[in-house]
């Protein structure tokens, strides 16, 4: 009689647990179908609790120009999630022997030989602490240097000599370069391309079979095309060589590839124990980076936190959003091909279902806003602004997301628009250095040059590690 109570109370747990699954699928649909709708997301995501999936759906277009959909094996690139993939492969040939975390650049690399980095290591590089600045200091990066394609030793040279921003290990600073250089030494050690090396050590490893590195000329089917989205449509993203994204942004994949990445690392099927710890121990603050990983508690509502490892992407016309959760060994990830989107509050919405919290979506004001930049002007978008911030119960201002319709009429060169919208932005968000300096590289493009100054160092007031403040406010101050 016992063992018979026992029975029907196990499958009564399951048959409860299963409705639960049941009643937060539902939820994660709903709650993307309305980002959808609002023009916040078009792509893939999926949501998985306890080790096992819950959730997985495709939303949108994968390519406009044939009305092909995406779905949960569309392939989309992930921008800087391909650093939490390079850190792990880095900490492979770790485990073999291959790498010593505490030698340095030029133990391996000859090309850093007396340069400004030579004595940065391995583990600098990891957690962000090597003082190699990134490459938002050259002015015209984009579009002068991100559309060229470059062997490895000539794309080192574009950096190798630039002057640290600290002392290496004394200060946390995020360095795509220095995830490029992980990249090269990957390459130098195993005697195989990075994207070889890859999928010999991890992509074949796991059975992740719909991910790799993506390069121009390759034909990749089921891969997204990329796009922007502002102002009422749909454009063609730019053009970006990823050769020089090699270990840093060049990686494309599936949300259920990263699911198996994801338990991979949760069973320890790549690294052992020590090394996974370690990947997972929090870094310097502000942003506690490991080795590939932020690793700090995820605020997803204003009372409640979860201890997480997470890394956020983007590259042109594309967004991608990827968090761990080990103690439940739980998951969510959003990679998504129209860009801009509010990536931190879908996946804040996200694991307010996971926690069986309220969820209460209201209409992006930006997205008005570019409506009314699209038929109208500037100027009538900022009126319409401040009516609707005062309907708290239909819309929500996302200072972010206001910061990146500033820049992209910035980038579109509409400079009077871009101006409009960004003083209104630091009138509404003044002790944001985003805000500020966005403001500042506006002024500097209509020649303002006493104006930019004067938000270049409000810029540093705000936030005194700002390199491209430093450098373009020296620019400035030198002519």
């Amino acid at each position: 009689m016992f063992i018979k109570k026992c029975i029907l109370l196990f499958f009564c747990m399951l048959l409860v647990n299963g409705l639960h699954a049941q009643g937060k699928k539902e939820r994660l649909h709903e709650m993307m179908k309305t980002f959808h709708k609002y023009n916040m997301f078009d792509g893939a995501v999926l949501v998985a609790e306890n080790g096992k999936v819950i959730y997985k759906e495709g939303f949108g277009l994968a390519n406009r120009e044939w009305n092909i959909p995406n779905s949960t094996d569309t392939k989309f690139m992930i921008g800087s999630i391909s650093k939490p993939l390079t850190a792990t492969l880095i900490l492979i040939l770790v485990q073999k022997g291959l790498v010593d975390l505490n030698k340095t650049i030029d133990d391996y690399l000859t090309e850093f030989k007396n340069k400004p980095a030579a004595k940065v290591t391995i583990r600098q590089l990891l957690n962000h602490t090597s003082g190699i600045p990134n490459y938002d200091i050259i002015k015209d990066f984009f579009p002068r240097i991100s559309r060229q394609s470059f062997s490895r030793e000539d794309y080192v040279k574009v950096y190798s000599d630039s002057a640290l921003a600290f002392k290496p290990g004394s200060r946390y600073m995020y360095s795509s370069w220095g995830y490029y250089t992980l990249g090269y030494i990957i390459e130098k050690v195993s005697g195989k391309s990075y994207e070889q090396a890859m999928k010999d050590e991890i992509f074949n490893k796991i059975n992740m079979q719909n991910s790799g590195s993506y390069l121009h000329t390759q034909i990749v089917p089921k891969r997204a095309s990329g796009y922007d989205y502002g102002f009422g449509n749909y454009i063609g993203a730019d053009f970006r060589d990823q050769s020089n994204t090699m270990g840093t942004g060049d990686i494309y994949t599936t949300v259920e590839d990263l699911f198996t990445f994801h338990m991979a690392i949760a069973n320890n099927s790549l690294l052992n124990k020590e090394l996974t710890k370690e990947m997972f121990t929090p870094g310097i603050r502000p942003a506690r980076y490991g080795y590939g990983w932020f690793n700090q508690n995820f605020r997803y509502t204003s009372t409640d936190s979860v201890s997480a490892n997470y890394h956020l992407g983007s590259t042109e016309g594309f967004i991608a959003f990827f968090i761990r959760i080990p103690e439940t060994n739980s998951m969510a990830v959003i990679l998504c091909n129209s860009a801009p989107t509010d990536f931190f509050g879908i996946i804040k919405n996200l694991l307010k279902v996971l926690y069986n919290k309220p969820v209460e979506l209201k209409e992006p004001i930006h997205k008005k806003m570019e409506t009314i930049i699209a038929a109208s002007n500037a100027e009538n978008a900022v009126i319409a602004y401040k009516k609707m911030k005062t309907d708290t119960a239909h819309f929500y201002a996302d200072w972010l997301q206001l910061y990146y319709l500033g820049e992209k009429l910035l980038s579109l060169k509409r400079y009077n628009d871009a101006k409009i919208i960004a003083e209104n932005n630091v009138l509404e968000f003044p002790e944001r250095d985003f805000i500020n300096l966005s403001m500042a590289n506006i002024y500097l493009a209509l020649n303002r040059k006493e104006d930019a100054v004067k938000f270049y160092r409000k810029t540093l007031q705000l936030n005194p590690e700002s390199e491209e403040a430093k450098n373009r406010l020296k620019e400035l101050q030198s002519k």
